[in-house]
């Protein structure tokens, strides 16, 4: 990520970088999540703790949630039980507001070879990392194709995927 603080705007700044710390990654995930409107379409296989799994994460999720009717939050994992009893505050967030608006599903077997780690943020932003195993992700706040490419991934395997009861909701 640039050194200059650089304020990347969404459906506005056409420019690909890569993050490869954790706290870059954590930066940019809340700031692309802080300007999506409607849309947020993530793919994980362990909802990367590193990125996703802070305060500021779950709050610009909540924003988002909340701030709309139309807002809609989906989120694929491959596994969702290991998630719920390491513990992840937007998971848990998910299960408080018992929403339709947030969804998360259990990506089937035959998915889960698909390795890559993904966040699309109302179809125009990526946050890509084609490897499980390393924190490098592309970035870009204004990649239509790459967006479409991922979202059509995303819908394909949305499809298949099934509610897990590792992240219903919890009724008060």
């Amino acid at each position: 990520m640039n050194k200059n603080k650089k304020k990347y705007i969404l459906g506005e700044t056409d420019e690909e970088f890569i993050c490869v710390s954790e706290k870059d990654n954590q930066r940019i995930a809340v700031s692309m999540i802080e300007q999506t409107e409607l849309q947020l379409d993530i793919l994980s296989q362990l909802f990367d703790p590193d990125i996703y799994d802070n305060s500021e994460c779950c709050e610009a999720i909540e924003d988002l949630a909340l701030r709309s009717r139309h807002s809609r939050i989906r989120i694929l994992l491959h596994d969702v039980k290991s998630v719920s009893q390491r513990g992840h505050l937007v998971l848990e967030l998910g299960k408080r507001l018992a929403s339709p608006m947030m969804q998360f599903r259990r990506v089937q077997e035959y998915d889960k070879s698909i390795p890559d780690t993904f966040m699309i943020a109302d179809r125009i932003g990526i946050m890509h990392r084609p490897h499980p195993d390393t924190l490098a992700a592309t970035v870009n706040f204004k990649d239509h194709p790459t967006a479409k490419e991922l979202t059509k991934l995303f819908e394909d395997i949305w499809k298949n995927a099934e509610p897990d009861p590792y992240a219903r909701y919890i009724i008060i």
